[in-house]
């Protein structure tokens, strides 16, 4: 099962690991390319960290509830 982090307004490399059972190293590839998404839409980037409403959109589609486990 995947872990859905709740109200945290954005992720590191460590919460997207856990939520997706990847390495932390892939996360850091996650965020890179979704902050790279997000600068040619015009938003400002925290690097390290990518703003969680995105990440579940991207990774998971845009019905995404937080309050419900997504299963493997």
């Amino acid at each position: 099962m995947i872990k859905i982090i709740k109200d945290k307004r954005f992720l590191t490399a460590g919460d997207i690991a856990e939520i997706t059972g990847a390495s932390k190293s892939y996360g850091y590839t996650l965020i890179k390319q979704l902050n790279s998404e997000l600068e040619k839409k015009g938003f400002l980037v925290i690097p390290g960290k990518v703003i969680s409403t995105y990440f579940y959109e991207r990774f998971f589609g845009k019905e995404v509830d937080k309050n419900a486990s997504v299963q493997r």
